[in-house]
């Protein structure tokens, strides 16, 4: 099998399991049923992917991955860097909203194995700060943030987000979730520049 025949083959394997996964949830669909929707044998399935978790976290990844780059895209480059900050966050959870909008009428199994339900949180917490880093650098840079070490701010921007997953926008009020949003970045960037002002 060539690279690039790997590639299809997997891409068409992860194509087929979303479907199902979706359609059926997580726990609901077995090796068996994503081996019918993808047209392969099982043991070709197998060759490629040893259980559907390993299937599932790929499509983890890639769920993530495009979502942020969405998020990324949007963001105007003539910001300032405490704003292009604020807009990321603020861009990040109107897009989540819009997705649980969409999801409002799942079965709750698939909620839970939701890609912006809990699963994704561990995955999201390692592409959201390889995107915060670069922010931060950029605001020390223009003197608008004052903090040390970038890696373990990005870390503690992320570890305070956490909340913002697909079982926090079911369960509270969108006018609450509109506040708390806002109040956590306004919180952030006040803490950001903090330092800069005391004495």
């Amino acid at each position: 099998m060539t690279v690039n025949g790997d590639i299809e083959k997997k891409a068409l394997i992860k194509h087929a399991a979303r479907e199902l996964f979706f359609r059926f949830g997580f726990n609901k669909t077995a090796m068996s049923d994503i081996a019918q929707q993808s047209g392969m044998a099982k043991p070709t399935l197998y060759y490629y992917y040893p259980s559907k978790e390993t299937i599932f976290d790929e499509i983890v990844v890639e769920e993530a991955t495009g979502f942020i780059n969405q998020v990324e895209k949007k963001m105007p480059r003539d910001l300032q860097a405490d704003e292009k900050l604020a807009f990321f966050f603020r861009t990040m959870y109107q897009d989540l909203k819009v997705y649980a909008r969409k999801m409002a009428d799942m079965p709750k199994y698939l909620c839970e194995h939701s890609p912006h339900g809990h699963p994704i949180v561990e995955k999201l917490n390692l592409l959201f700060m390889e995107k915060l880093i670069p922010l931060l650098r950029e605001g020390r840079m223009q003197g608008r943030f004052d903090f040390e070490d970038e890696p373990t701010m990005a870390a503690t921007l992320v570890y305070m987000s956490e909340f913002l997953n697909f079982d926090w926008m079911q369960h509270y009020p969108e006018t609450m979730r509109d506040r708390v949003v806002e109040t956590m970045i306004s919180v952030i960037l006040n803490g950001l520049k903090r330092s800069r002002n005391v004495e």
